[in-house]
């Protein structure tokens, strides 16, 4: 009996799946999704996974590091404002003292109660990225260049200004030798972008940012990933990373997942699907937060949900 070719048993495959813009009905496309995942090159799947995590709330800055020595991770993320940035960070030196990886994001300028524009102004803003870079290339592991930038209560003004904002942030970062990502992208509208031909609002802009990736010498695309009740969709953590993988030629990452819920089960589902889904990097969230997100501590002792994520990263 002859062998198919794999392009054609896929095209046979999608041939029989209809495609529908809401994600609950992607089952079926996300199985013939994984099915080409056998194409990602392994230079961009990483054999193995960092864990770490972003620590919020009211904790001073030596009990935040002793926190994530407690959660059992080596790798922090921390944020610099580079309008704000003079010369050094509290935060940046606090972790590094302490023998703690950064994972940095810089931000051009702080979120107050209303969404930022992206800068224009691409020399001024080169000139401060490169000022905290200078200090802190060679010390850190990674930079995030903003935090989700489709996100509406962060951010405002053309995904357009972004990407050029991103360009002349990569061409910093390679003048200076680290590592860079961008700010994040969500899985929801990932998939909506995998599977739906006619796109909208926040998913419109993933999709013109993955498409504006392709051109970028990016180490990582940053997934954002949040979870409810007590379980995360089995597979989709993976699938959206394949996805992204093959559409832009880099690895990916993660430096924030947040719980909303108290649910042990969900830590542990999403701890595998992001091993599951070959990420370098995946930065849990713990502390206060106005989105809902619950935190792994209470002051410095672990909630259950914090026992559960420091088991299930060893």
């Amino acid at each position: 009996m002859k062998k198919l070719p794999l392009m054609l048993i896929i095209g046979c495959i999608s041939a029989t799946i209809s495609c529908r813009k809401d994600v609950a009905g992607t089952d079926n496309l996300n199985n013939a999704v994984s099915i080409q995942s056998s194409t990602v090159s392994d230079a961009v799947v990483p054999t193995g996974i960092q864990f770490g995590a972003w620590i919020g709330g009211n904790l001073s800055l030596p009990n935040k590091a002793k926190l994530c020595t407690m959660l059992g991770v080596n790798y922090v993320r921390t944020t610099i404002i580079l309008t704000k940035f003079h010369g050094s960070d509290a935060a940046v030196e606090q972790y590094l003292n302490n023998g703690k990886k950064v994972i940095l994001n810089l931000n051009y300028q702080a979120v107050r109660n209303n969404p930022n524009p992206f800068p224009k102004d691409m020399n001024k803003y080169r000139n401060l990225l490169e000022a905290a870079l200078q200090k802190y290339a060679k010390r850190v592991e990674v930079v995030v260049i903003e935090n989700e930038p489709t996100t509406d209560q962060f951010h405002k003004g053309p995904m357009s200004d972004y990407i050029a904002m991103l360009k002349v942030a990569v061409q910093s970062c390679r003048k200076y030798g680290v590592k860079v990502a961008d700010g994040g992208i969500h899985p929801e509208n990932i998939k909506l972008v995998m599977h739906s031909s006619r796109l909208s609002g926040n998913a419109a802009e993933v999709k013109q940012l993955i498409t504006a990736y392709k051109g970028l010498d990016l180490d990582y695309v940053n997934i954002h990933a949040h979870g409810d009740g007590s379980s995360y969709p089995g597979g989709q953590l993976k699938d959206v990373a394949d996805y992204i993988r093959r559409q832009t030629g880099h690895a990916v990452m993660n430096n924030e997942f947040s719980l909303h819920s108290t649910s042990t089960s969900l830590v542990r589902d999403m701890v595998a699907g992001f091993k599951q889904g070959g990420y370098k990097y995946a930065i849990v969230f713990s502390g206060e937060s106005d989105s809902g997100a619950v935190p792994l501590n209470s002051g410095l002792q672990l909630r259950p949900n914090g026992v559960a994520y420091k088991d299930a990263i060893k």
